[in-house]
Parts: structure tokens; C-alpha cells; sequence
């Protein structure tokens, strides 16, 4: 008896002890990268098997001006601008996917992927009203994947892009509406925590931040 209330006085000690700890702190994230990832849940992954990336990633907040006075779009191509885009290009193959490489071929593929850089913008996409997609930052016009006037979430969404977020879009290629013939975005992550000291993008992590979004996105296979 003596040996059960000894038991039982350590496991309420245990137990306030346990009780009495603080949350653990937060505070050492603000030094990683995260990444979130969201999908339409009636996308049928598996039943993808081409898909077209281009070779180069839009930076959101930067633009060039033509000869006419236009603001056009700015796009990054270096070497580090392939490496991220050969990782998700390793990413998609190892899944079983083919990617098609000849640029006529995006209007044939199955799906479409497009990277994009927030370099110097903070801006948000969300449901505010049902025509949002018409304020997005497209770095290639619709017609750009075929006949199409543009895209969308087919699920709720609501997200804040900050400097230095790197973000990766699937389009079903396939899954245009007759009404407006809309391309649903049925896959898409958001990396960010990538800035360092200097404001540069640590290549490095945001290369791990991609592997990670498809690590935590096992529906993406054939």
C-alpha cells in the first residue's frame, strides 16, 4: 500500500510539474525557412503526365521599360535561377511525371509550373470577391499556356507574399471551364525565411524549401 501512494505522489508531482512548463519558444523560426503548401483536393494527380516549366522565374516587384515606355515584366535566369527550377524538375520526375521541353509543347502538356520571386513587394491573394484572379501578377499573358483568359484557385485561399518569398504554381492545363475558359491552380507552395544578412536569397535553402514542399505534398504522383 505504502509502495502504491509513493507511485501515485510521484506521478502527481510529474504531473504539476509538466502542467507548470511554459509553451516552447517560437522565437528561434524567425531564423528558418517555412513552407506551406496547399492543393485541390479533387485534382487527380495521378493522372498527369506531362508538364512544361518554363526556364526562367518572374521577380514580383521588379519590372524593365521598353522602347515605348511599357512596364514589362523581369524575369531571373542565371544559374542559380536553374538550379531552383532543375530541383522542382527533380522533384516532378522522380514522381513519374515527363517533362516536355520544346516551348510549343506547353499547350500540349498535361499541367504548367511557374516560379516566381517576390524581390521588392509585399501584396496578398485571397476570395475578397470572385473575379480576384484578374489582379494577379501573371508574368505571361493567358494565351501564354493556350487559348485561355486567365486562372484560378479552385479552393478558398488566402495568402500574404512578403520580400523574399519564393513560390511555385501547378495549372491542370486540362481543366479549363467553358464559362470564361479559366485554368484551375490545383497545386501551389510558398516558401519564405530565405533573406540573409545581406537581403540575398540563400540559394541553398530555398533549393531545401522546394524539396520540402513536395515531401509534405505525397498526393503529387503518378
Amino acid at each position: 500500500m505504502k509502495i502504491k501512494q509513493i507511485l501515485c505522489t510521484v506521478a502527481l508531482a510529474s504531473l504539476c510539474c509538466y502542467g507548470c512548463q511554459k509553451d516552447p519558444s517560437t522565437s528561434s523560426l524567425r531564423n528558418e525557412y517555412l513552407v506551406y503548401t496547399a492543393h485541390d483536393a479533387e485534382a487527380r494527380f495521378a493522372q498527369i503526365d506531362t508538364y512544361y516549366i518554363p526556364d526562367k522565374i518572374l521577380l514580383i516587384g521588379s519590372h524593365t521599360v521598353d522602347a515605348e515606355g511599357n512596364k514589362v515584366p523581369k524575369y531571373w535566369s542565371d544559374a542559380d535561377a536553374q538550379e531552383l527550377i532543375g530541383t522542382v524538375v527533380a522533384e516532378m520526375d522522380a514522381r513519374g511525371y515527363t517533362r516536355l521541353t520544346d516551348e510549343e509543347a506547353r499547350e500540349t502538356a498535361d499541367a504548367g509550373l511557374q516560379l516566381s520571386y517576390v524581390e521588392q513587394a509585399t501584396y496578398f491573394v485571397g476570395y475578397n470577391n470572385p473575379y480576384w484572379w484578374s489582379y494577379y501578377p501573371y508574368y505571361w499573358a493567358p494565351g501564354y499556356w493556350g487559348p485561355w483568359t486567365g486562372w484560378y484557385y479552385p479552393y478558398a485561399v488566402y495568402y500574404g507574399y512578403t520580400t523574399g518569398s519564393l513560390l511555385v504554381e501547378m495549372v491542370d492545363l486540362n481543366g479549363g471551364t467553358e464559362n470564361g475558359r479559366k485554368l484551375p491552380v490545383i497545386w501551389n507552395c510558398y516558401i519564405t525565411g530565405l533573406l540573409r544578412g545581406s537581403n540575398t536569397l540563400d540559394i541553398d535553402e530555398a533549393a531545401d524549401g522546394l524539396r520540402q514542399a513536395f515531401a509534405q505534398s505525397p498526393y503529387l504522383k503518378k
